[in-house]
C-alpha cells in the first residue's frame, strides 16, 4: 500500500553487574587455609570476594571437607540473586526437611522453582547430604538452562574408567560439563568418581569454571520472584536482533503450533504475540508486517496499545486507529471517487456488511465468501477485472481485491464508476486520538493490550484496560500471562508470569521497563529462547508469534 506520508551481556559486563549486586569484602577474601598456590586458589577467592561463598569459622575455608546439596544450591543461588531477592524465597516449601528454620531454606525454593534441582520422591531434599560430583554436574547443567548460559565444546570427549557408574540420569550433564571444562576427572586415575563427595574446593572450582567458561548469547535468562511473583525473563539489546511477526501458515486466519512457527522463522527468541478469536483464528488488531497492513481492526482503537517498531528499528509502544483509503482514478489521471475507512482482510460480519474490505494474499489465493462488488487489481494498481454478486473471487499475488458483501444505502458511486484499466491506490495514516499522525509508518505493529507502563511508570488501571476492550475479570485474575516491555538504555524485556494484569505491571516497572504492554496469555503462552522453552510448549495451536532473530 502507499502511504499517505510518505545484543546475557559479554562475560566482563556481567562480572562487573555481578560485583554490584552482590556483597562485596573490602579487599580479596584471604583463609589461612587456602595457600596461593592452591589449585582451587583463584576459585575460591574470587567467589568469596562475590559474596557467592563464605568461610567456615575462625578465618579458615576447610577446602577438603565435603561440601552438602544445601550449600551448592546456596551458591548457585547468590550468583544471580541480591541479598533482597534471596528473602522472597523464605517460605515453607514442599520439602518435610527443609523448614522456614533451616538456613538454606530460600536457596532450596529457588533451585526447585527454578528447576535447578530436585528432592527425592519421599518428599526430602536433603539439604545436610554431601552433593556427590554427579548431582553437581545435573545442577550445573539444569542452571546453565535456567539463565540461558551455553556450553562450549572447549575439551574433546573423555571416556572415564569409571565410565559405567555414572548414573544414568547424570551422564549427558557430566559429558556436558566435562567437554566445557567445568569439571574434570582424576588425571592420575583417570575416573570421575560420580558418587563421591564433592569438596568445597571442588565445588567452588566448578562454580567458578562455570561462571567463566559458560556465556549467553547475546541475551540473559531471568528466573526469579519479583513481587513476591515467581517470574521467568529473558533480556536482550534490541540493535542486536531483528524482529518479526509472522501468521500461522502465512495467512491471516491461519493456526500452526510453536514448535513450527519457531522452526521455520530459526528464531532465536519468540513469544505469543496477539490476541485472537478462537471460533474462526483471526487476530484481535490491527498487524503490520515488513511495512504491509496484514489484518485491521480499529475496535477499541485509538486507545488499544500496540507493540511497534519504527523504521529506524526503534521499538515503542503506541496507542493509535489505522486508516485506509482507496482513490479511483481514470485512465487520463483523474481522481473520480474516494472510499474511506477501508477493512483490510477481516470477514465480513455478515451477508448484510457493507465494508469495504480489502484483501491480499495474506488473507489467502481467494476471497472465500460472496461479493456485491469485487474490483481486482494487480501489483501496478491497475484494475484488471470486475465483478458483481461473485460467489468467490481469486487474488492476485501482489495485487488485491477491494469489495463489498453488500451495499448500503448511501453507496456513492466508487464501484459503479470502476473500468478496466483505471488504477486504484490506497493510501494509508496512523492517528493519535488527538488527531496527530505517527511521526513515522510502522515497519511492524502488533495489535495486543492493554498497556501497562508509560514514561517508567505504572499506568492505567482497570478503567484503561476496560477502553482497550478488556473486561475486568479477564485482567484482576491470576493466570499465566506474558508482557513485553522496553528500556530506555535499548533493551527489551519479555517477561511470563502467573499474576494479574495490575501486577504484571508493577514487575515490569521493577525491571525498569519505560514502556510496557500485556500479550495474549493463558493457553496460548510460549516462551522461547534459543533451544530452550521458558514456558511451554503448549499444545494450542498459536494464530501469531513475535519473533527474533540474529
Amino acid at each position: 500500500m502507499k502511504k499517505k506520508r510518505t545484543r546475557w551481556l559479554s562475560l566482563l559486563v556481567s562480572a562487573a553487574l555481578l560485583l554490584t549486586s552482590l556483597p562485596m569484602a573490602a579487599s580479596a577474601a584471604q583463609f589461612s587455609d587456602v595457600s596461593s598456590g592452591a589449585w582451587y586458589y583463584t576459585a575460591v577467592t574470587t567467589l568469596a570476594d562475590q559474596g557467592i561463598v563464605s568461610g567456615t569459622g575462625g578465618g579458615r575455608y576447610s577446602p577438603s571437607s565435603p561440601l552438602t546439596r544445601g550449600a551448592f544450591v546456596t551458591m548457585l543461588a547468590k550468583s544471580v540473586l541480591t541479598s533482597g531477592e534471596v528473602q522472597q524465597y523464605q517460605f515453607q516449601g514442599g520439602f518435610k526437611d527443609v523448614k522456614t528454620s533451616h538456613w538454606a531454606n530460600p536457596y532450596v525454593n529457588w533451585a526447585v522453582e527454578t528447576g535447578v534441582a530436585s528432592g527425592y520422591e519421599d518428599d526430602t531434599f536433603r539439604p545436610d547430604n554431601s552433593v556427590s560430583r554427579q548431582e553437581m554436574a545435573v545442577m550445573v547443567r539444569n542452571f546453565a538452562q535456567s539463565t540461558g548460559r551455553k556450553f562450549p565444546s572447549s575439551n574433546s570427549s573423555v571416556t572415564f574408567k569409571d565410565q559405567g557408574q555414572i548414573a544414568s540420569w547424570a551422564l549427558s550433564a557430566v559429558q556436558l560439563c566435562q567437554r566445557a571444562g567445568v569439571i574434570n576427572g582424576d588425571e592420575d586415575t583417570g575416573k570421575f568418581r560420580p558418587a563421591d563427595s564433592a569438596s568445597r574446593a571442588e565445588a567452588a572450582s566448578i562454580c567458578y569454571n562455570f561462571l567463566n567458561k559458560c556465556q549467553t548469547n547475546g541475551y540473559s535468562i531471568v528466573q526469579k520472584r519479583v513481587k513476591n511473583v515467581a517470574v521467568r525473563a529473558v533480556s536482550f539489546t534490541i540493535s542486536d536482533y531483528t524482529p518479526g511477526l509472522v501468521m500461522a501458515q502465512d495467512m491471516v486466519d491461519g493456526r500452526e503450533s510453536s514448535t513450527s512457527l519457531v522452526s521455520r522463522t530459526g528464531a532465536t527468541i519468540a513469544v505469543n504475540g496477539a490476541f485472537f478469536n478462537m471460533d474462526n483464528y483471526t487476530p484481535l488488531g490491527t498487524l503490520i508486517s515488513d511495512g504491509r497492513i496484514l489484518t485491521l481492526d480499529n475496535m477499541y482503537a485509538p486507545e488499544k496499545a500496540a507493540l511497534v517498531v519504527s523504521p529506524s528499528g526503534s521499538i515503542s509502544v503506541e496507542s493509535f486507529s489505522t486508516f485506509v483509503i482507496a482513490t479511483l482514478t481514470d485512465t487520463e489521471g483523474q481522481e473520480l471517487s474516494t472510499v474511506e475507512n477501508v477493512v483490510v482482510n477481516k470477514w465480513p460480519s455478515s451477508s448484510t456488511d457493507a465494508a469495504r474490505i480489502v484483501a491480499t494474499r495474506d488473507w489467502g489465493r481467494q476471497l472465500n465468501f460472496p461479493t456485491r462488488d469485487a474490483v481486482v487489481v494487480d501489483s501496478s494498481g491497475t484494475i484488471t477485472a470486475i465483478y458483481q454478486n461473485a460467489a468467490n473471487v481469486d487474488i492476485p499475488e501482489n495485487g488485491f481485491v477491494l469489495c463489498q458483501r453488500s451495499r448500503r444505502q448511501y453507496e456513492g458511486n466508487f464501484f459503479d464508476s470502476c473500468k478496466v484499466g483505471m488504477t486504484i491506490s490506497l493510501d494509508t495514516s496512523y492517528q493519535y486520538a488527538s488527531g496527530q499522525e505517527l511521526p513515522f509508518d510502522p515497519v511492524m505493529s502488533m495489535g495486543a493490550g492493554p498497556r501497562i507502563v508509560k514514561d517508567g511508570q505504572v499506568y492505567g488501571g482497570y478503567a484503561t484496560y476496560r477502553e482497550e476492550g478488556f473486561s475486568d475479570w479477564v485482567t484482576s485474575g491470576n493466570t499465566v500471562r506474558v508482557c513485553v516491555g522496553v528500556r530506555k538504555n535499548g533493551t527489551m524485556v519479555i517477561v511470563e508470569a502467573n499474576t494479574s494484569v495490575p501486577k504484571m505491571a508493577e514487575i515490569m516497572v521493577a525491571f525498569g521497563c519505560s514502556d510496557a504492554v500485556n500479550l495474549d496469555g493463558g493457553g496460548s503462552t510460549n516462551l522461547y529462547v534459543d533451544g530452550y522453552w521458558l514456558y511451554g510448549p503448549q499444545s494450542r495451536l498459536l494464530n501469531n508469534m513475535l519473533y527474533f532473530t540474529r
